[in-house]
């Protein structure tokens, strides 16, 4: 800034110069001008030499001396300024790390599931039914993302029971219409059929869905091949898919399932939301010598002795289901049934297949239930204090009671159960279950038949991510 101050007294002295020519005698009060103008010249530079420190101003030119206009500083503008930082190209928001592209537009994110049972049973009237068991219930391996243009994937393989089998395997298009968001997805995935039967495994409040959802569904299972579509608003939802069986080998024709879902939260506060919603569905079957008969889990995977039969079907041609959905959520508690009625065609006849259950649960750390008022599915809960040096995890007491009945069938069998739990959640990503039910089963074919009750005790351990 010295040369600001050299300018400045060499302004003067033109001044003076200029003024001496002109004039052979100038007056005092034109020097004392002249000297007042070089003197607040020279003040203002030395201002603009303090400001400089903390800012880089953009030199303008200097217009007559003593003008304001002729000091005014701009800050330079840079990218940094300018641009929108770029996301990071890997996140670990969620534990497992998500890679992106650096405009954001294409994404990858493992998925991983390992989940681990200790389960015994006593009490029944056959020995061959009192088993303690250990058992990897689920490894589940995959992997899901976003790619630009507004699609995303997901595929998923679980090896269970020394196989492998895919799970959700499927693209999707995600678009907005009229502010809700549209989803069409082909390929593989879970059915939307009810709250349970609608919600990942690992997220379900219990370690096994209930007799309901194992009995009112189609013959292929929860999965199937096909379109699926889903509008989701605010506290409502609805979807309509048109699938064939399973991924297959290919070696016979597909039946063909139609299937519909919706469910409305009104009410909803923040202390909680009424959960209304129906489900139906219509299969076509392709021509079989029967439907084998179904067996459903009692209680425990890890016990295959314990099943209940659903009974044999000769000459198929169909069948369709109706479930409905009534329940909500509390502060931190919850409450949900589920029922329906599946009608099987046969040639000779219909056999009606009824099925429901009742359950809910609470958190006594004080968790809000993790039901969706969006999607009318279960999530995983958001754990207020996660274990750790000054958190303990989450603790929710969960009961559920869930019946079926294939008793209008001669080989088909019946029952229910009874079912008292806890599920303690260390963090948002691991679970630690143990749950006891008392059951009743009633099979009129297979290994064991008759009336039989006993108990089942079972321990999990699962992370999920």
């Amino acid at each position: 800034m010295h040369i600001h101050r050299s300018l400045a007294a060499g302004v003067g002295l033109a001044a003076l110069a200029t003024s001496a020519f002109a004039q052979s005698a100038p007056s005092a009060d034109e020097i004392a001008a002249l000297r007042a103008q070089v003197q607040a010249l020279s003040a203002r530079l030395e201002q603009l030499e303090a400001q400089s420190r903390t800012a880089v101003p953009v030199p303008t030119a200097l217009a007559v001396a003593g003008s304001p206009a002729a000091v005014a500083p701009r800050p330079v503008q840079t990218a940094a300024t300018t641009a929108a930082p770029a996301p990071a190209p890997v996140d670990w928001a969620t534990g497992l790390p998500e890679l992106r592209s650096p405009d954001g537009s294409f994404t990858f994110k493992p998925r991983i599931r390992v989940t681990a049972d200790l389960s015994t049973t006593f009490g029944s009237d056959f020995d061959g039914r009192n088993l303690t068991t250990t058992e990897l219930r689920g490894l589940r391996l995959g992997g899901q993302g976003k790619i630009a243009g507004g699609f995303t994937y997901w595929i998923e393989a679980d090896i269970a029971d020394n196989a492998v089998s895919v799970a959700n395997a499927f693209v999707a298009y995600n678009t907005k219409i009229g502010g809700r968001d549209l989803e069409v997805s082909a390929g593989q995935r879970l059915n939307d059929r009810g709250v349970e039967g609608g919600t990942a495994e690992d997220v379900v409040p219990f370690l096994e869905r209930s007799l309901m959802v194992s009995t009112i569904g189609p013959e292929r299972g929860a999965y199937g091949v096909g379109v699926t579509s889903k509008l989701t608003g605010s506290v409502w939802h609805a979807s309509l898919s048109a699938t064939g069986d399973a991924i297959s080998t290919g070696t016979t024709n597909d039946s063909v399932t139609l299937m519909g879902r919706t469910h409305w939260s009104p009410f909803k506060t923040d202390a909680g939301f009424l959960h209304l919603g129906g489900w139906g569905f219509v299969e076509d079957l392709t021509p079989n010598a029967s439907i084998a008969s179904r067996s459903l889990v009692v209680s425990s995977r890890g016990n295959d002795n314990l099943r209940l039969s659903g009974g044999t079907y000769a000459d198929p041609k169909g069948s369709k289901g109706l479930g409905l959905e009534l329940g909500g959520v509390h502060r931190s508690g919850w409450l949900m049934a589920e029922g329906g009625k599946r009608v099987v065609e046969t040639a000779a006849r219909d056999f009606d297949q009824d099925a429901y259950s009742l359950s809910a649960g609470f958190f006594i750390t004080g968790e809000k239930p993790p039901l969706s008022p969006r999607t009318g599915t279960w999530g995983r809960p958001k754990v207020l204090n996660p274990l750790g040096t000054d958190g303990y995890g989450a603790v929710e007491i969960v009961g559920r009671y869930d019946t079926a009945d294939y008793s209008d069938n001669p080989t088909g069998g019946e029952g229910d159960t009874w079912l008292l739990g806890v599920n303690w959640y260390p963090t948002n990503n691991t679970r630690v279950s143990a749950h006891w039910s008392a059951w009743s089963v009633d099979n009129r074919t297979g290994t064991f038949i008759g009336d039989d009750s006993g108990n089942t005790a079972t321990v999990r351990v699962q992370t999920a991510f």
